[in-house]
């Protein structure tokens, strides 16, 4: 059994927790840590673990949800075992693994940990999993979570994994309920940091130039000390870089997720004697990392995320506001070592406003990997596992409908299943379309192409600013141009990813197909991995994407020549023209016949053209949204004319037909019946619709031009939907018309709800009861009229009409009608609907 020969620093906070954790896990599967920034919780207690008894010789795994924390919590554990990583500790994650035989702590990304779980779910070898820095969220570490409860309940066994789940700020109380665990919490140790707010941005104010005098203001007030400035992403990095103007004894270094090792490292190690530093990162910096000599920070409150789209298929990275949790892990930052200062560019009354936590990636993200996960796992519904936040629906049917697209899913005994092609996808360390842009590659021969391209997108891009042109990428890559200085740390670290997808593709002989050529091998490549972005060029300038959308380049560029294009990367909205081509290569027109000829829809399309008033037949073969090619038909048999003028009536409405007012009031009169009588025929506008090719097809034969619409029988076509006993009823319950007082026989209409009867007051001179329909179950609204038409009172309570409301009525109305009844008392009087003379004579 492993000897632990660490002297734990008593000093930091964690320590006093060491024993708790030792104690709980010797009884318990699962724990929870929470514990803040600088506790020593990400070092010490995985190190503290090694001897345990329920241990054994088993592994301790943690993740880290970031490439460069992962590397520097193994250095860090190794250093306090006197080792270098690879040893006792050693870490693994993309294009850098350091294990051995002898390694006892693993410290890996959360990608690797779903490899893992797919090589083996059982994990056998593992003890102990340790979820740090939990409370990011990441899509992976939620998946990896669920995929790990799930195996622990199927493997169930005496040597019962372990997992312990940790972080600075987390929901503990709900994540101790998931895993069904104890809670344990450290105070921490935290220096005092003074809070600094600028108040609200002014409108248009770039966050660039709102934070560089903070800069200035912070390294003259703060003169011993380092500053570390939170900004969203790369590109405000290095305009303030650029920008900034430092005292003599100041370093500026930046610190990204895509920057080289070499430069990581030197922003994080303490600074020269006699010197100083500014860092400007994005929110890699917000947890697990320790920055050297760092006592002041300054935050622009703003992080770059990826959303998913589910409407469009695609994924944007948006400048969001962080949350109120991640504001208080960066001002953290300031007071690990001293008493410190943390400048907001935002108001006190903005911070209270702020959301309380981050939104789970899962929430927002693109759930292609994790639906190819999860059944390459067996699990055709994520409901089957338990979930911190369960995936959105929209979002997995929309990962379901790509992966049936890329072929990776095919149907079963028990409904959709991984396919052959899929499980091949699910082996590869890729976003499933670079899976299967790599496995296309192979098919032609291309693996070097392939997986050049599939390195290109699987990381940030910073030739996008340079240049649209897949192929500028690839040139950089072989060598064929010389790549710029500020570009060849991305050349080299791409080199060594697409160097290792190649060594992960299974060995086999290419397909003797036709193979595209040199220069249109990018576009086909692409055109696999990304079909619903196959462009073509429109006549007015810029171009439709094949899943409908617009997008154009933001400059001038060579590859507006091609005609057809496939994009691998759009920006967000470029004002009203659409999106943004960031990467995209020429597309060969032919291979639409051959290689991306599973592509392609053929049907036939019947339509009316608008200027002749004729149907016109195509055969129409198209790419999502896009046409390819069409061929016209002369001649249009019977059926696929009246198909076609069922689906002209679907698409532009009913209204093309002609609506009369009898045809209107039966209309009205059968869906008033579908709420009084069940069963009955629905007639609303969603059914008939529906239902076109049943009721109103036996009337379109007869067809030939639009104009021969209008004299279809509507009202016949919709009576045809009743039997005669249901006609009956109608017109027993609704009839048309109704006897007045009078003797009139009056109009109802049923197009007002509930109906109504206009009469002239007049006429209902004697009536105490209001008139009812469908044997007393409707009753009527009137309209009582004026002599000349004109509405006097509306009522559905002719009684308490007569006795409240007809003298005001009779007053005003007496003098402007003299030649008509108005009797004191109307329920006495001869209803009639003529002049006092007439009645007289």
């Amino acid at each position: 059994m492993f000897k632990c020969r660490v002297m734990f620093d008593s000093t930091l906070p964690i320590t006093s927790l060491l024993e708790p954790i030792r104690e709980v896990l010797t009884r318990e599967d699962s724990l929870v840590i929470e514990a803040p920034p600088g506790a020593g919780k990400t070092t010490l207690v995985p190190l503290a673990l090694l001897d345990a008894n329920w241990l054994g010789d088993r592994r301790i795994v943690m993740l880290q949800p970031r490439r460069l924390a992962t590397r520097n919590a193994a250095q860090r554990m190794a250093e306090l075992l006197g080792e270098e990583p690879g040893h006792t500790v050693g870490f693994r994650m993309r294009l850098e693994t350091r294990v051995s035989k002898a390694t006892r702590i693993e410290v890996v990304t959360e990608g690797v940990l779903l490899r893992m779980l797919q090589q083996d779910p059982s994990l056998a070898g593992v003890g102990l999993l340790i979820f740090d820095e939990i409370h990011e969220r990441s899509l992976e570490s939620d998946l990896g979570l669920a995929l790990v409860l799930h195996a622990r309940e199927s493997f169930a066994d005496d040597m019962r994994l372990k997992v312990i789940a940790m972080s600075a700020t987390l929901d503990s109380t709900a994540l101790g309920d998931l895993l069904g665990a104890s809670v344990l919490r450290s105070e921490g140790r935290r220096y005092p940091v003074a809070m600094h707010y600028s108040g609200a941005a002014k409108p248009r104010e770039r966050i660039t130039d709102r934070v560089q005098p903070v800069i200035e203001k912070a390294l003259a007030r703060h003169p011993d000390s380092s500053v570390l400035v939170f900004l969203p992403g790369q590109g405000e990095i290095s305009r303030v870089a650029e920008s900034l103007i430092p005292p003599g004894d100041v370093d500026v270094h930046p610190l990204y997720g895509n920057l080289d090792l070499q430069a990581q490292r030197a922003a994080i190690a303490a600074s020269a004697s006699g010197r100083r530093k500014v860092v400007l990162a994005t929110n890699i910096a917000e947890t697990s990392l320790t920055i050297d000599g760092i006592d002041v920070v300054i935050d622009s409150g703003l992080a770059r995320k990826p959303r998913f789209d589910p409407g469009t298929g695609m994924s944007r990275l948006e400048t969001l506001r962080i949350s109120r949790a991640a504001s208080e892990q960066r001002a953290g930052r300031a007071g690990r070592l001293r008493p410190g200062a943390c400048y907001r560019l935002w108001s006190e009354t903005q911070q209270q406003q702020l959301a309380v936590q981050d939104e789970p990636e899962i929430q927002s993200a693109d759930l292609a990997s994790v639906a190819l996960d999860l059944f390459a796992w067996g699990v055709r519904d994520p409901k089957e596992l338990r979930w911190q936040t369960p995936p959105p629906e929209g979002a997995w049917r929309q990962a379901v409908d790509l992966l049936l697209g890329l072929g990776a899913l095919e149907s079963g005994v028990h409904g959709l299943q991984l396919s052959s092609h899929g499980a091949s996808l699910a082996e590869l360390p890729l976003h499933p379309r670079l899976a299967h842009l790599l496995l296309c590659g192979q098919k032609v021969g291309a693996e070097r192409s392939a997986s050049e391209i599939a390195a290109v997108l699987s990381e940030r891009d910073p030739v996008g600013r340079e240049s649209p042109d897949m192929r500028r990428r690839l040139d950089y890559l072989d060598g064929s141009i010389e790549a710029p200085a500020p570009l060849r740390g991305w050349r080299h670290r791409t080199q060594q990813l697409a160097t290792q997808l190649r060594r992960q593709l299974s060995k086999s002989t290419p397909a003797s197909i036709h193979r595209p050529s040199a220069d249109s091998l990018p576009g086909y490549l692409i055109a696999c991995a990304y079909p619903d972005r196959i462009a073509r060029r429109r006549h007015s300038g810029g171009y439709q994407l094949a899943n409908g959308r617009s997008a154009q380049f933001d400059a001038p560029d060579a590859l507006q020549k091609s005609k057809w294009l496939a994009v691998a990367e759009v920006g967000g909205m470029a004002g009203r023209r659409g999106d943004s081509i960031r990467s995209a290569a020429p597309l060969e027109e032919d291979l639409f016949s051959n290689l991306l000829a599973p592509l392609i829809s053929e049907s036939t399309v019947i339509d009316w053209d608008a200027k002749s008033g004729r149907f016109v037949a195509e055969r129409q073969r198209r790419c999502g949204a896009l046409l390819i090619a069409s061929e016209r038909f002369t001649e249009i048999d019977h059926e696929q004319r009246v198909a076609g003028l069922v689906a002209m009536l679907r698409r532009d409405g009913l209204a093309r037909l002609t609506w009369d007012e009898a045809t209107t009031q039966f209309l009205a009169r059968t869906q008033l019946m579908e709420t009084l009588e069940s069963p009955w025929p629905g007639f609303s506008d969603q059914v008939l619709s529906a239902e076109l090719d049943i009721w109103l097809a036996p009337y379109l034969e007869a067809v030939k031009r639009l104009s021969d619409l209008s004299q279809i029988d509507v009202a016949g076509a919709l009576r045809a939907r009743l039997t005669w006993e249901q006609q009956q009823l109608l017109e027993r319950w609704l009839p048309l018309r109704i006897e007045v007082p009078s003797g009139s026989s009056l109009r109802i209409d049923y197009t007002k709800r509930p109906p109504v009867l206009a009469v002239k007051l007049q006429e209902m001179f004697g009536c105490e009861s209001t008139p009812v329909l469908a044997e007393g179950r409707v009753p009527v609204v009137v309209h009582l009229l004026s002599p000349a038409g004109r509405p006097l009172q509306v009522t559905q309570d002719l009684v308490n009409f007569w006795r409240t409301g007809y003298q005001d009525v009779r007053k005003e109305m007496k003098g402007r009608y003299p030649k008509h009844p108005w009797p004191e008392d109307p329920l006495d009087a001869q209803p009639t609907r003529r002049t006092k003379a007439r009645l007289e004579r």
